[in-house]
């Protein structure tokens, strides 16, 4: 059997480290992951479980031609945050935007390639009429506008939407908890109701493990990282406690912003139903998932517990 050829744009990273573990259990695919830097210790890593790394920059159009050259499928992914905390949130839109329809344009190139799978969010500013722009969602969001304009591509292609995290408690400020010794309690603080739905919590830290979507108040999520990471397991030992967006901002800087903004969107869709009004029809991925692939899913607790929170100082 000749095996079909998957590029895997940021092969070192959560997602796109995912998605090749999962590829190489499957072991019938030739896997190609790009990478800004191939001697990178990740790089290597893979490099010697048989993925074929490549130097790609998804700034210069002739250099993913070259490392989408003979694909059958290809995962396509952008950093937002890479150049927000130097850049700014005006100048990380548009970088990325570069970024996603350089990738778009290289790929209806291809003409080998049968699938195209872009990972993406909403489109903010459409979807709200303008009242929140939410600035990680919409330069995502304004390259899936790109591609519907590309009849063939968009015949390709699957947007992909991969929503919160648990991982997010270790990588960002904002997210972690924080304990209170005069309380008993570790903390968490948001510009938004304690009642608040995170949605569709996920998974996926350079693994194959997939999480079920589930529908959490932000509440209850907090009282479950409490519980499987034995930190906080007593009823009561964990709150989320709501501030103004202003105040939101004032604690956290330009990462508060960018959160205050995303709860903003949040509540408006809520509100108004404005992906149904937009005709944004969501399927779940276990709609495509195999029985065995949908027994495989784990709970947000089982996730949680697989990370060792007291390397990350917490204690």
């Amino acid at each position: 059997m000749v095996q079909k050829l998957i590029v895997v744009v940021g092969a070192t990273g959560g997602q796109g480290g995912s998605v090749i573990a999962s590829f190489l259990q499957d072991g019938n695919w030739k896997i190609r992951g790009l990478t800004r830097n191939p001697e990178s210790e990740r790089a290597k890593a893979l490099s010697a479980k048989g993925v074929k790394m490549v130097k790609g920059d998804l700034g210069e159009l002739a250099s993913l031609e070259r490392a989408f050259s003979g694909a059958n499928v290809i995962f396509a992914i952008t950093d937002y945050y890479e150049n927000f905390w130097t850049e700014g949130w005006q100048k990380s839109m548009d970088i990325e935007y570069t970024q996603g329809t350089n990738m778009a344009n290289a790929a209806s190139k291809v003409p080998t390639l049968e699938h195209y799978l872009w990972s993406t969010l909403p489109h903010s500013t459409r979807i709200t009429e303008g009242k929140a722009i939410v600035p990680h969602f919409e330069a995502k969001g304004r390259v899936d506008e790109f591609i519907k304009a590309d009849e063939h591509l968009l015949s390709l292609t699957t947007f992909c939407l991969f929503t919160t995290f648990v991982i997010n408690l270790i990588s960002y400020e904002v997210f972690k908890p924080i304990y209170l010794p005069a309380a008993k309690e570790w903390v968490q603080i948001y510009p938004a109701d304690p009642n608040a739905i995170y949605p569709s919590l996920a998974s996926g830290w350079h693994s194959c493990e997939m999480q079920r979507g589930e529908d959490l108040a932000l509440e209850s999520f907090l009282a479950i990282w409490g519980k499987a990471s034995g930190i906080a397991p007593d009823p009561g030992s964990t709150k989320v406690i709501q501030v103004s967006p202003q105040t939101y901002i004032e604690l956290f800087g330009h990462i508060g912003e960018e959160q205050a903004r995303q709860w903003e969107f949040t509540r408006i869709i809520k509100e108004r139903g404005a992906l149904n009004k937009y005709g944004t029809l969501v399927h779940e991925a276990q709609e495509y998932m195999t029985r065995e692939a949908i027994a495989s899913l784990v709970s947000p607790e089982e996730s949680l517990r697989k990370i060792d929170w007291k390397a990350h100082s917490f204690q």
